[in-house]
């Protein structure tokens, strides 16, 4: 994206000025779907601030890595109970003429057409719940990303539960925009990634070097807090055994690289690895950071948690967009 592009995005995106379009959309007949494009980004909108923001985000990550942007705006679908025994999906004519999805499509499209006129747009507006169907999406798509609008004390509250299901469930890597988060920069970005020895970790250095982009910095972040050397707990700085516990988090780190100084020489990689509880030492780490990259869950989980507990604080607590890496393996 040129600077002369991105002087034209508005500042906050809460609201999307689309008047040329609007009346088009209220005057429409029933558009159809288009299909998921393979390698592409996707992302749920609503017409909300939050959806907006993440709306925002992804157009600029779209526009910087030339791929096609898909619009996801799911209509929810009304259960009748004509009957006790009966469970039938159904819609009269008052329920359609709240349906305002295809609005919340032309706003968006708009806005695509105003930020990045040369961006590849494709939409759809399946019926159901929108983590379903962004799921169902992740399986074609590059990055899903959504916004988070929930408040409130849990994190599953906090967070919001599309957001949650969505970075649980899906295939592909989910980003996470909270409100109050910096915007995409233009260019390359910095990346901070917790790193922990774990399947999702190897995946998410391998991601956010991609991510990174010629220019981008990506520092591989691995915290540790109870380490025995010989039987007994390493608790001093510069000791040899504490020098024997750092070097071997430096392997695991080297590990989870593999070739990928090879394959991107233009990122530039650093390494940190300090002694504390992981939620802390990341946010530490993360406070100049465009995108933290976590996995979803770390060595310690198990396949009914399908978003660890580091993942989940991250989401609701890091300053800038989350990205989860999924596991793929079918023991989900």
């Amino acid at each position: 994206m040129t600077d002369e592009t991105h002087d034209r995005r508005p500042d906050t995106p809460d609201r999307l000025d689309t008047t040329d379009r609007t009346d088009q959309a209220q005057g429409s007949q029933e558009v159809a779907d288009h299909p998921v494009p393979p390698g592409s980004v996707v992302v749920g909108v609503d017409g909300s601030p939050a959806a907006n923001r993440a709306l925002a985000w992804a157009v600029a990550e779209a526009t910087r890595r030339e791929r096609a942007i898909h619009l996801l705006c799911a209509r929810e679908t009304y259960i009748g109970a004509a009957h006790l025994d009966s469970s039938v999906a159904w819609t009269d004519p008052t329920l359609d003429a709240l349906d305002s999805s295809l609005t919340v499509i032309e706003e968006a499209k708009a806005y695509v057409d105003q930020v990045s006129p040369d961006l590849r747009v494709t939409f759809s507006r399946p019926w159901g719940r929108p983590a379903q169907h962004l799921v169902i999406a992740s399986h074609d798509a590059e990055i899903v990303v959504v916004g988070s609008r929930g408040h409130g004390r849990l994190a599953s509250v906090m967070l919001g539960t599309v957001s949650l299901q969505t970075a649980a469930h899906a295939r592909c890597p989910v980003i996470v925009v909270r409100e109050g988060q910096p915007e995409h920069p233009t260019g390359s970005l910095k990346i901070t990634v917790g790193v922990d020895g774990s399947t999702d970790a190897t995946e998410a250095v391998a991601f956010a070097m991609r991510m990174a982009g010629p220019g981008g910095d990506v520092d591989l972040v691995l915290a540790w807090w109870l380490e025995m050397i010989d039987g007994m707990v390493v608790t001093t700085k510069d000791s040899p055994a504490w020098e024997q516990v750092v070097q071997r988090h430096h392997a695991t780190i080297e590990r989870a690289l593999g070739n990928c100084r090879e394959e991107y020489p233009n990122v530039t990689v650093e390494v940190h690895i300090e002694r504390g509880r992981t939620e802390e030492v990341l946010l530490g780490a993360v406070k100049d950071s465009d995108l933290l990259v976590v996995g979803s869950r770390g060595r310690g989980g198990f396949a009914g948690l399908l978003l660890g507990s580091v993942s989940q604080h991250m989401l609701t607590a890091a300053p800038c967009p989350v990205a989860v890496m999924v596991n793929r393996r079918e023991d989900r």
